[in-house]
């Protein structure tokens, strides 16, 4: 099957004093500003996503690894997270995702210019009025299923695959997209190859795919081009990282932000970037002493006055007793 089409958001709004509320600040005094950093984090990955985040081990291994937080603290964040309602407790234990009333709310403002927005009944914890509002597709769903397809007011069908801790990973098609679903083996064939290339360019010039590193190979082809990855896996060689998938992270994310999605592009942007450098040359000023380029005037006898020159000759001679 083809992957969904992406319905997650590229910025969200976060309150300037957000690092004040009562319930941050219980995660702050258990975990400190690492646990304020996870929290935000979370938030990302839940908004990237759309307004829930599905959580189970995997997810929580790779989180965990990608940036670079404790698991044991994750989850203890997580839990206090839970327990102070930042997030959805009863959608946790019965869904196995992470959301919130406020997620909700602001995914729903964020996407108001969207042509449609599906929901899922299920993990909905806010009142929405699809009657009033065509751009809404509430659907309903039996999470309880393997395999369901529902249909919401003559909508096309969207399938639900309940995942080991009763996530459901949902693909929303419509009728124009009735058709990508037969390239779904396309579709994961260039996959498994862009995996293998992945993997065998590590290990040609790296060393050993261990399990974890595996892992994070398998987000990066589901999250970024592949050209843009061995790209940045060739720079992370030029660079001499030391942590060679967390410099290519880092590349890949600041690329993304960038919206840059070619090579061609990420050619362009260096070269924007190599001229605005070299635009900038400093000039040197030298400081030069003041009396760098002053001729000295050359000094000018006084002529005397006759009157004084008698006078300081009378004297002498009286001096003298003459």
């Amino acid at each position: 099957m083809a992957r969904p089409k992406k319905i997650g958001l590229d910025y969200f709004p976060m309150d300037v004093d957000m690092d004040q509320d009562d319930k941050i600040y219980l995660v702050k005094a258990e975990y400190g500003w690492e646990g304020f950093a996870i929290v935000v984090k979370l938030l990302m990955e839940i908004y990237s996503e759309g307004y829930f985040l599905e959580w189970d081990e995997r997810k929580i291994k790779i989180f965990s690894r990608k940036n670079l937080f404790d698991l044991d603290v994750v989850n203890g964040v997580i839990n206090v997270c839970l327990d102070e309602d930042l997030f959805a407790k009863t959608s946790f234990e019965e869904h196995g995702i992470l959301t919130s009333k406020g997620i909700q709310t602001r995914y729903l403002e964020a996407t108001t210019r969207r042509r449609e927005i599906v929901l899922i009944k299920e993990f909905l914890l806010i009142e929405v009025n699809a009657d009033n509002n065509p751009k809404v597709k509430v659907i309903n769903v039996d999470i309880n299923s393997q395999s369901s397809e529902v249909k919401s007011d003559g909508n096309p069908q969207s399938k639900v695959k309940e995942s080991k801790v009763k996530e459901s990973k949902v693909n929303q098609t419509t009728t124009e997209e009735k058709a990508v679903e037969d390239d779904a083996p396309k579709t994961n064939e260039m996959n498994d190859t862009n995996f293998a290339k992945i993997t065998q360019f590590y290990q040609e010039n790296i060393g050993p795919l261990v399990p974890h590193i595996g892992e994070e190979l398998g987000y990066m082809i589901d999250t970024h081009p592949v050209e843009l990855i061995l790209e940045a896996f060739k720079r992370a060689l030029e660079a001499n990282a030391s942590n060679k998938v967390r410099y290519v992270n880092t590349i890949l994310i600041n690329w993304k932000n960038q919206l840059l999605k070619t090579q061609e592009e990420v050619n362009a942007a260096d070269q924007r970037r190599a001229n605005s450098f070299s635009n900038k040359k400093v000039t040197k000023i030298e400081l030069v002493p003041d009396w760098f380029g002053k001729v000295e005037k050359p000094t000018v006898p006084i002529e005397e006055n006759s009157d004084i020159a008698v006078e300081r000759e009378r004297l002498r001679q009286e001096l003298m007793g003459g």
